[in-house]
Parts: C-alpha cells; structure tokens; sequence
C-alpha cells in the first residue's frame, strides 16, 4: 500500500457513482488516510478508508 502515499485518488462508495477524491496522507497496515481535495466546509477534511473492504480506489493522474 505505500505505493497510494501521496497519490491523488478516487474512493467511490458501495454500490453508488458517486464518491470523492483526496490525497492520500497516511498508511498504517490495511488502513489509509484520504485527505479531501475540495472539504466541504460543514462536512470533513478526511476519511481513513479499510483496505479489507475491497472499496474501489482510482489512483488519478
């Protein structure tokens, strides 16, 4: 997983289109921290994503 460590990515949610993008910031074994590209400002600044989850990541250019 280190190969994500300050990779621009795409989490999309379960089963939805949608998702969001961030960089990732953190790794700690199956666990990675995706800071939020744009925060909204009454949302959050970050989500620590579960590998195991098999959630689909896009590493974006």
């Amino acid at each position: 997983m280190e190969f994500l460590n300050g990779k621009r990515v795409f989490i999309r949610r379960d089963g939805e289109e949608n998702g969001f993008d961030g960089v990732v910031t953190q790794i700690k074994g199956k666990w990675i921290y995706v800071a939020v590209a744009d925060p909204d400002p009454v949302g959050f600044d970050g989500i620590w994503v579960n590998t195991d989850l098999q959630r689909e990541i896009a590493v974006l250019k």
